[in-house]
């Protein structure tokens, strides 16, 4: 173990010689200040002294007595205020009369003199030997009210950029906590800073909570009573003691889990891609037997043959429609949208005897084409006009119902909330319609 006087094993001095250097270094600023104040009182006297004889024609031997008690004046009637403040008085009469005193040796030295720059001179170092006696006389007087404990303890020395330009506010509360407890350094005084500013954030959410909580049961000045009383600091350190860390923790690792983690971006990359264009499927579910149909001319009225009848046109599109019709499979009649799915007496029979139960099992036309035209075939074939289910619902029952998995079943929800919006404004101009012809009778 290394003494306090002795320096420590890593080459830095112990407290004991540092407090050493201290006492000699004040001890060498002591003779070096008095002989600094020795000098400089000789050339304001030197200045006084010749002024005297020039300006005012003072005998020399006269002159020096005279302005050496002008230059003295002020630092004899200084001392005496000092005392005077360390018995406890302000001595503000003093105070002024030794300003007073020096204010006007240094206006004699600059008003004595012709030549200004002299004068300056002399002016100046009767200033400047008042003001070093004025601060050595406060620096002895805030160690004596330091010593007795009127007087905070020096702070530490905060960084100008580091602290002070980056955390004012949290830098000041620092410093008023050393302030109060000299043993608080530098970090140690930070750090105690922003705990108090975390206490002071935890109490003002926990009385709020504890305010809101009460007032729900009875009036709001029980509830600041309330408040007023509860020890705060106890409720929050019981709060941190029931803490379940491992729940928490655990439930913030779920989110971060590899697996979600790549299947979440994969969801972002789907919903970031633009929607796909409207399949050519949609139009090809019509029957092609329909789309080649051509209208027949109406019946026309008995009217005479001709004479003679020419040959009949025969055209190859109607031969084209025939091989057509038997090649594909009989056409679909397509139902209007919204309209449910009518179902026979005799196969709603069969099924009851049956006992088959109604499942969801998409029929070969909406598990053909995009995914976009499979979600609006399903809900044109599945869900009524007037359904009240939400978006949110639909997409689910969509989802069972074509067997998607959890990236499609998000690419599937855009595509429900576009066909409820569409089926919603189509509702809507149907009523209004309506509405018109109701209002606006229609001419004949």
């Amino acid at each position: 173990m290394t003494s306090p006087g002795s320096a420590h094993s890593n080459g830095q001095p112990g407290i004991g010689q540092l407090d050493a250097d201290l006492q000699r270094t004040v001890r060498r600023t002591s003779y070096m200040r008095q002989l600094f104040y020795f000098v400089v009182l000789l050339v304001a006297l030197a200045g006084q002294v010749s002024g005297a004889v020039e300006a005012l024609g003072i005998p020399l031997l006269w002159a020096i007595p005279a302005v050496g008690a002008l230059e003295l004046g002020g630092i004899v009637v200084l001392a005496n205020a000092d005392v005077r403040r360390r018995l406890g008085e302000r001595a503000t009469a003093s105070r002024i009369l030794s300003a007073a005193i020096a204010g006007f040796a240094v206006t004699f030295n600059w008003m004595a003199h012709e030549n200004k720059l002299l004068a300056g001179f002399f002016a100046g170092m009767s200033a400047l030997g008042y003001l070093v006696w004025l601060m050595h006389t406060e620096n002895q007087r805030r160690d004596r009210l330091r010593a007795t404990g009127d007087l905070p303890p020096t702070t530490p020395a905060y960084e100008v950029v580091g602290h002070w330009i980056r955390h004012p506010w949290l830098t000041l509360r620092a410093k008023n906590l050393a302030k109060a407890d000299a043993r608080l350094g530098l970090y140690t005084s930070l750090a105690a800073a922003r705990a108090e500013k975390r206490k002071e954030v935890r109490t003002k959410a926990i009385a709020k909570v504890l305010h809101r909580k009460i007032r729900a049961a009875v009036d709001p000045t029980t509830a600041d009573i309330a408040v007023a009383v509860y020890d705060l600091d106890e409720i929050a350190v019981r709060l941190a003691d029931g803490a379940d860390y491992d729940g928490l923790t655990a439930l913030i690792a779920a989110d971060l889990a590899p697996a979600r983690l790549a299947s979440d971006a994969r969801v972002i990359s789907v919903v970031d891609e633009p929607a796909p264009r409207p399949a050519i499927t949609e139009t090809a579910q019509e029957p092609v037997e329909e789309q080649l149909t051509l209208p027949e001319p109406p019946a026309a009225e008995a009217a005479p043959e001709p004479a003679a009848s020419p040959q009949p046109v025969v055209s190859p599109l109607g031969e084209w429609r025939g091989e057509i019709a038997e090649i594909l499979p009989p056409p679909t009649p397509r139902r209007a949208r919204g309209q449910s799915k009518v179902v026979s007496p005799e196969q709603a029979l069969a099924a009851t005897d049956l006992g088959d139960e109604p499942t969801l099992t998409p029929t070969r036309a909406i598990r053909e084409g995009s995914l976009r035209s499979q979600v609006h075939a399903a809900l044109h074939e599945h869900v009524p006009d007037n359904d009240p289910r939400d978006t949110m619902a639909l997409t689910t029952f969509v989802g069972d119902l074509l067997e998607l998995n959890d990236v499609e079943r998000l690419t599937a929800s855009n595509y429900v909330r576009t066909w409820k919006r569409e089926v919603d404004a189509g509702r809507r101009s149907s009523v209004n319609g309506r509405h018109l012809q109701d209002v606006v009778p229609t001419k004949r």
